[in-house]
């Protein structure tokens, strides 16, 4: 039997001669060493950080407020400066931390601009994001949906729809014998049915024919066709316009053009686009 204080003794004797056998060996790292940790230091380096991180958060929503009502507003559309000039001022962040964070400056190094380029970048984008789309503004014109078709009423409500825009018609196909209407749809971000829809069909030898008006006062009667809506306005949002073709008479070798024009009152500008389609009688 071992008492307790024998067993004690005989390891930390054990424990002597190990470290006498191993006492030239060097623990791993070593020769590395460690930094003394200071906590003042740390502090102020993070304050440097913090002041750093909402300096460039400022200047960034600042930069995004400014191009948005006060440039924007200046311009008829879109145009590169929107972009290059924000982007450009990426260059200004050193200096700006040098003149408003001057205590704080040598603690800044290559890192600390990396790190602020980005942040810059993105908040600045996120905030040009919120800025221009709705409810606070609309820089995004109108479009036509989807198809455009080339209907006959006269056929029965299931097989009206069938042909889509063809492009081409014989003179058998007897047009101006037929009831035709145009159909399409209006899609926009924000305001859908009161986007300013202007359609103009011409042809040689004659004089525009043309309709005008807002998008939801151009829906038409769609009581025959609304289970065929679909195959035009394929988003809930989108309003389906229904224009029968009246007063023209289609004419064998005449290519008619079809130029559909959308425009609305835009924030901060004028918004508009248009889409031209042809068919032919042969």
């Amino acid at each position: 039997m071992v008492d307790l204080s024998t067993a004690m003794a005989a390891a930390a004797a054990s424990e002597r001669r190990r470290g006498g056998r191993d006492g030239d060996k060097k623990r791993p790292g070593g020769k590395v060493g460690t930094e003394p940790f200071d906590p003042a230091e740390h502090v102020e380096k993070e304050k440097a950080d913090a002041a750093s991180m909402w300096l460039v958060l400022v200047y960034a929503l600042g930069i995004g407020l400014l191009m948005r009502y006060g440039l924007m507003p200046q311009m008829d559309g879109p145009a590169s400066i929107l972009w290059s000039l924000p982007l450009l001022l990426i260059f200004t962040i050193p200096t700006l931390h040098r003149l408003i964070l001057s205590k704080f400056a040598d603690r800044y190094t290559f890192g600390n601009w990396f790190r602020a380029t980005f942040l810059y970048t993105f908040t600045w984008l996120a905030v040009c994001f919120i800025l221009v789309n709705p409810p606070l503004a609309d820089i995004s014109p109108p479009e036509v949906a989807s198809k455009v078709k080339l209907v006959d009423l006269d056929l029965d409500s299931e097989d009206v729809w069938n042909e889509a825009w063809s492009g081409e018609f014989s003179e058998d196909d007897n047009l101006s014998e037929r009831d035709l209407a145009l159909a399409f749809a209006v899609r926009d971000n924000f305001d859908a049915e009161n986007v300013n829809v202007l359609v103009e069909i011409s042809w040689q030898g004659s004089s525009n024919w043309s309709r005008t008006g807002t998008a939801s006062s151009m829906m038409g009667d769609w009581d025959d066709y609304a289970a065929n809506v679909s195959s035009i306005a394929t988003k809930p949002t989108d309003v389906a316009i229904f224009i029968p073709l009246e007063n023209i008479s289609f004419a064998p070798s005449t290519t008619y053009t079809v130029e559909i024009t959308l425009s609305q009152s835009g924030d901060p500008w004028e918004l508009d686009s248009s889409q031209t389609y042809r068919f032919s009688i042969i």
